[in-house]
């Protein structure tokens, strides 16, 4: 499905006509860009640094997985301190993390894997892994291996299942699968052909960041730039003959993880653009953040809000220091974290 294609299927949502409802117009734009500020970032002492994902403890602490060039968690306290302190737990068996999220208070599941080189995944060495942080140190588990898995990358916590229970993209393979965290068995939940990349794509990445929400798992679609809402069922499998509907599209080559805030708009990271944007339902994403010449949110892979009263208008953003495309063609920073302030934004 092309860029035309996918701004007509809009226009049929919204509608052209004169006097049409406003719904699906573009966010407002009067306080762009939103403030922006680097919190947290490492130096040329780790080479080709690279955070990929995010998730945020409910005592505010930010973990923040790297993709390269190691399998590291980082713990980052006090974010918005001034001199936020940051601790490292390492993944057995593997040189790079994706995704991340919390099954139950204070225990989150990260996907990680050995990589050949940056996002080239060596086959049959995809796992995920439990850390728990209810103890006085985090300990760390092995869920289970998954040999069959392409790429995987984001991850969503099921809501409401009997078990503790995760879906994750595998953008390798361009499907969903559905892992129980304390039997480690897993299955295929969802693939259906959104979650493809584009064909001829020069790097295929279709399905990338997933959510859930109201019995539907929302995911993202790198090479399409766009997000799609496909029916779930309790235990977060696809149901009958369910169909995967646009529900948003970026003015971009490329997406990467998203959110979904409280009004139901989508928050994405460009990642190849350098931007952050977002979009309502029905809509063309609005840039909010960064600029495609500017190393304010380069490489930015994901986005998470902050779970405290001091920072719940806080979008954290991490960042792949523009590895994958660097800015104007030749600048890279190292990986870092970046705040960028939502008060008062009204989309």
């Amino acid at each position: 499905m092309h860029f035309s294609t996918l701004i007509t299927m809009l226009a049929s949502v919204c509608g052209t006509a004169v006097g049409a409802p406003s719904q699906c117009s573009a966010p407002h734009t009067a306080n762009l860009p939103l403030p922006a500020r680097t919190i947290f970032q490492l130096n040329d002492s780790i080479p080709n640094s690279w955070f990929e994902n995010i998730a945020i403890r409910q005592n505010g602490d930010l973990l923040v997985t790297m993709l390269s060039p190691q399998a590291s968690l980082y713990v980052i306290q006090g974010p918005l301190s001034g001199s936020p302190q940051a601790s490292i737990i390492d993944i057995e068996n593997a040189n790079g993390l994706v995704g991340i999220a919390e099954t139950s208070p204070d225990v989150f599941v990260v996907a990680a894997g050995t990589f050949s080189a940056l996002a080239v995944p060596v086959p049959g060495t995809m796992a995920v892994w439990e850390i728990d942080f209810n103890g006085p140190k985090p300990t760390t588990r092995l869920v289970t291996k998954m040999p069959e898995a392409g790429f995987l990358n984001g991850v969503a916590s099921i809501p409401g299942s009997a078990s503790p229970a995760v879906l994750i993209a595998d953008n390798g393979i361009s499907q969903v699968w559905r892992l129980d965290i304390k039997t480690g068995k897993y299955e295929v939940a969802a693939k259906v052909p959104q979650m493809d990349p584009l064909p001829n794509a020069t790097l295929p990445l279709g399905v990338n960041g997933i959510k859930i929400r109201d019995g539907n798992l929302f995911f993202s679609n790198s090479n399409r730039a766009s997000i799609f809402q496909l029916p779930i069922d309790e235990a977060g499998l696809a149901t009958q003959g369910a169909e995967a509907k646009l529900v948003a599209k970026f003015d971009s080559d490329n997406i990467d993880d998203f959110l979904i805030d409280e009004k139901g708009e989508f928050w994405a990271a460009t990642n190849f653009e350098n931007t952050v944007a977002v979009a309502k339902v029905g809509s063309i994403g609005v840039v909010v953040a960064g600029t495609p010449t500017t190393l304010t949110v380069a490489g930015d892979t994901a986005l998470a809000f902050g779970r405290t009263p001091k920072d719940k208008n806080i979008v954290y953003v991490p960042t792949g220091g523009a590895l994958a495309r660097p800015v104007n063609g030749t600048v890279t920073e190292p990986a870092k974290i970046v705040a960028i302030d939502r008060t008062g934004f009204s989309g």
